[in-house]
């Protein structure tokens, strides 16, 4: 039996992930890390650049609401029983307020100011949307900045797919996606990445991340650039519910293989600014993203 995975333990799954290792009678050690590939020379350097966007007054006056009913909830859901509705319930309002990060205004207009800053003529980008909507605004936002040379890749798109993609990896530009070219896809001419798309499931970040790592003539290192959105948050909420731990958690696994590792003292003075424990980090959070089959085709 032989399993081979960047990500072999399933995000919220404790279950599947044990049948999994029982499977394959363990991970055979020593394991061979992103680290190893790099230094290896299987896969390309990278630099991780951190943006942080705010949320607008109305979306963190809904967020507040949420959180309140959030810790309610928690509070209820720790003396009961494993098939009471308080679970259901907490499991609904996590994923309700995660979907007001996911769909921050501001992360269009950081869109736009990044590749304003960095993209150019000839490069590769693959920026990460959330859902069709926000893909749409960010797909109209870049279209009046850079022109026809955004695309749009996705399930749902009336072109031709791999057309599409045989045009990107020609002449460049910039594709703007959802979940369609996180695995399953090979283009190793990319160069960059914008990650737009809130996520805290390791197998979808490890996998966008993975996208410019790919070795390629002429691309000697790859960029990575990441949106987080850090709401002002009450000092009260349990860490096993904090969004933006698990938006700093993801964080720092980007930035410990980076070439610029100094982005992670960043991230080390935002959770201290959120009073949040490293050591609990790597637990945080119990809501899982409610869409996963939206955009699951390759």
């Amino acid at each position: 039996r032989l399993g081979l995975s960047a990500t072999p333990e399933r995000a919220g799954d404790p279950n599947g992930t044990q049948a999994i290792l029982t499977y394959f009678e363990g991970i055979v050690q020593p394991p061979f890390t992103l680290a190893d590939a790099i230094a290896a020379g299987a896969l390309t350097p990278y630099a991780y650049h951190i943006h942080r966007v705010c949320l607008t007054s109305d979306e963190q006056e809904r967020w507040n609401a949420a959180t309140h009913k959030i810790r309610r909830l928690f509070a209820q859901s720790l003396s009961a029983r494993r098939d009471d509705p308080v679970h259901e319930r907490l499991q609904r309002e996590l994923i309700r307020r995660a979907r007001i990060v996911k769909k921050a205004e501001e992360k269009t207009t950081a869109a736009a100011r990044v590749l304003r800053q960095n993209y150019r003529q000839g490069s590769r980008w693959i920026v990460y949307c959330d859902d069709q909507e926000q893909l749409t605004d960010v797909l109209n936002e870049l279209r009046t900045e850079f022109g026809s040379g955004v695309l749009e890749y996705h399930s749902a798109m009336t072109g031709d797919r791999e057309r599409t993609l045989a045009l990107f990896e020609q002449a460049g530009g910039i594709v703007v996606s959802i979940r369609c070219l996180d695995e399953g896809v090979d283009i190793p001419a990319v160069d960059s990445a914008l990650i737009l798309a809130s996520s805290k499931n390791p197998r979808e970040y490890v996998q966008r991340r993975g996208r410019v790592l790919r070795k390629h003539r002429g691309k000697s290192v790859a960029q990575v650039h990441d949106v987080l959105v850090t709401p002002t948050i009450d000092p009260e909420e349990p860490t096993n519910t904090s969004i933006v731990g698990g938006e700093i958690v993801r964080a720092i696994e980007f930035g410990r293989s980076a070439l610029n590792p100094s982005c992670v003292s960043d991230l080390e003075r935002i959770a201290i600014e959120y009073g949040l424990d490293f050591d609990e980090l790597r637990d945080v959070g119990v809501e899982d993203d409610d869409d996963q089959s939206t955009e699951s085709e390759a």
